[in-house]
């Protein structure tokens, strides 16, 4: 099992339909994003599918992925495209994913990808919605 194979099968698991299909959205964006080094796609994607995991469900990655495919470097990505949302702004997240782009690109491209969708769903998307998102921009930019 590969690494994107891994992470469809724990998205399945544990997303609702809704989540599953911008989670594959957010993939579908990074696979077109030409700023991606095709060394760093198949981690992106992989990020992309479970970049809601831990702030949305009950997914533990050491216990739900399988152990060949365990990466601690997933792992602190998936950490980063977190948030905390008991101890850190929303302004303090943004700002932790654009201080870690030299060590771990991947969340900065995932999360830009992830605004992008958001953006992008104008049927679902509340004014209040838009301007958190248009927001986030400059931190990230």
């Amino acid at each position: 099992m590969d690494i994107i194979e891994d992470a469809i099968r724990v998205a399945r698991k544990y997303y609702d339909d809704d989540t599953y299909y911008h989670a594959m959205r957010v993939a579908g964006y990074v696979t077109n994003n030409n700023l991606i080094p095709k060394d760093k796609m198949e981690v992106c994607v992989a990020l992309a599918i479970m970049h809601d995991l831990i702030e949305d469900t009950d997914f533990n990655y050491f216990r739900d992925t399988d152990q060949e495919i365990y990466n601690t470097y997933i792992e602190k990505c998936l950490e980063i495209l977190t948030r905390d949302q008991e101890n850190s702004s929303y302004e303090d997240y943004l700002n932790n994913i654009k201080k870690n782009y030299n060590s771990y690109p991947e969340a900065y491209w995932v999360k830009m990808d992830d605004i992008k969708d958001h953006l992008c769903q104008t049927e679902t998307l509340t004014d209040k919605l838009k301007e958190k998102y248009l927001k986030a921009l400059p931190y990230l930019l």
